[in-house]
């Protein structure tokens, strides 16, 4: 069987995202001009005892305008 070999390329036209060990920074981006805060929301089916439960997770970047942020995040059981 013939292997494939694929290549991938990019080009940025904008701040792009930074490579980090800091997981939240694999989701938003970095401080740039204007930008308040990002939101991500993840739902999950989670064990609860014997049940399946459904459980939402948010996570929240607020961004100061000093170029910094601050991370925030809570989990809801929904059902």
């Amino acid at each position: 069987m013939k292997e494939i070999t694929k290549t991938t390329t990019a080009t940025f036209t904008k701040s792009a995202r930074v490579v980090s060990e800091y997981k939240n920074d694999m989701i938003f981006e970095q401080p740039r001009e204007n930008l308040i805060q990002q939101e991500f929301i993840s739902y999950e089916v989670a064990q609860a005892g014997e049940a399946n439960v459904l459980k939402r997770i948010t996570i929240t970047r607020k961004y100061d305008k000093f170029g910094g942020y601050t991370d925030q995040s809570s989990s809801e059981i929904l059902g």
